[in-house]
Parts: C-alpha cells; structure tokens; sequence
C-alpha cells in the first residue's frame, strides 16, 4: 500500500511540475516571431532546452513506473495546454489582445518539449 502512494504522489508531483512550468512563460510578451507556427516552434525549443538544464540538475525522474511515465507524456502537454487556453480566455475578458487558441499550442508545444526532453534523458531510480 505504501509503494502505491508513493507511485502516486510520484506521478501527481512531476506532473504538476510540468504543467505549471509554461504558467510564467505566459505571461510574456510574444512579440518574436509573429507567425503561431514561430511561436510554437520557439515554446518547444525553449521547453526543450529548460529541460535539458533540469535533468542536469535532477537527473532522476520522479515518476519511476513506465507506464506512468508514458501517460505524463501524453496528458501533461494536453492539461498544460488547456489551463493556459483557459487562463488566456479569462486574461482576455480584461481587455488583454490574447488569442486563447494560441496559448493552447504554446503551452502544449513548450510542455511537450519539456517532458520529452525529461522522459528521454531523465533516469528512473
């Protein structure tokens, strides 16, 4: 019972990691390229390279079943991308010119960038 905790709040941690690692990102001015496909292609090298330079520092991933790891790669770009679509709808309803569909697949391609580059590289224990 314990390793199944311990399995989930694993799981539950990285996973929120993850999602609110593009948050700040957000809030940014994208003013480089002007195109949705620049913008996404800049969140997924920025996403790559940040995880690059965490599985320097945490080398060991927190979720060390593989199927779990499999699952956070798929899901973690996906939740990533609809809080920020929805945190730019509710940013928007300030009067801020933001496009919440744009921020979806910013969000998604930093995520996806972040948690490839972790489950490619980072060990589990």
């Amino acid at each position: 019972m314990e390793d199944l905790l311990i399995v989930i709040l694993q799981c539950v941690f990285e996973f929120l990691l993850e999602i609110f690692f593009y948050s700040p990102l957000d809030w940014l001015p994208w003013d480089w390229p002007k195109g949705l496909f620049g913008k996404c292609l800049g969140c997924f090298i920025i996403g790559c390279s940040l995880a690059g330079l965490s599985v320097l520092l945490f080398k060991y991933t927190w979720i060390s079943h593989p199927v779990l790891r499999m699952a956070n790669l798929v899901f973690a770009p996906v939740a990533s991308a609809f809080i920020a679509q929805a945190l730019a709808r509710h940013r928007s309803e300030m009067s801020r010119p933001i496009i919440p569909r744009n921020s979806f697949w910013q969000a998604f391609w930093f995520t996806f960038g972040v948690v490839l580059v972790r489950f490619i590289y980072a060990t589990r224990h």
